[in-house]
């Protein structure tokens, strides 16, 4: 599929680009899990319990004070099993990459204002089995482009904290669901502006980068 080549293709040459400059790292891990059972007369009736593993690690370089490049990779696997009328178990995967380039628009002391544009591609896969059966959901790629605005503020020379300000943004996505020979495409768009919700928690996430 031609898109899935050109990001692949932009993936490699922000990688090679980043020959030289300093190495920076960052990135998410989570691990959650949920049990549920319901017992009637001392016997267990009713039972559901669900997982979800995601990885995603980030790794740029700075080419000059101003500008960085770098890329990020997202690896995440799920399910959940469930007794009740029917047993039930669903499995879900998916794998992404998204190179990024981010601007230092103002910097003083400790603090920086930067934007950061990033691309990627990201496939996943699901299945569903419900006592000898087994379905398979639709495979799906997402292509997806997203600009937003971020603040940093440096701990230590080398240790910074820095957020998404997810109150500014824009982007656009464009999906790909294939199962046999049927072909499903869907996109969309999105942008957003406003000052009510900035200390809102799920408009504010601090996270950190280290550099070498």
């Amino acid at each position: 599929m031609r898109s899935i080549r050109i990001s692949l293709i932009v993936t490699f040459i922000v990688f090679c680009a980043g020959l030289n400059g300093q190495i920076f790292v960052g990135g998410d891990f989570g691990f959650n899990s949920h049990t549920n059972k319901t017992k009637e007369m001392g016997t267990v009736t009713r039972e559901y319990s669900d997982y979800s593993l995601s990885l995603a690690p980030e790794a740029g370089k700075f080419l000059s004070e101003k500008v960085a490049i770098g890329i990020a990779l997202g690896f995440s696997v799920g399910g959940s099993h469930s007794v009740n009328a029917n047993e039930t178990t669903t499995k879900s995967s998916s794998f992404g990459i998204n190179p990024f380039v981010r601007y230092y628009a103002w910097k003083s002391n400790k603090f920086s204002i930067y934007g950061e544009g990033r691309t990627g591609v990201e496939f996943s896969r699901s299945s569903r089995t419900t006592g000898p059966i087994t379905d398979d959901d639709p495979d799906v790629t997402r292509l997806s482009v997203s600009i937003y605005p971020g603040l940093s503020y440096a701990l230590t020379e080398k240790l910074e904290l820095e957020t998404s300000l997810r109150f500014l943004s824009a982007g656009y996505s464009y999906q790909i669901s294939k199962e046999g020979t049927t072909k499903n495409n869907s996109s969309g768009f999105n942008a957003g502006a406003g000052l009510s919700n900035i200390l809102s928690v799920n408009g504010l996430v601090i996270g950190a980068i280290y550099k070498f």
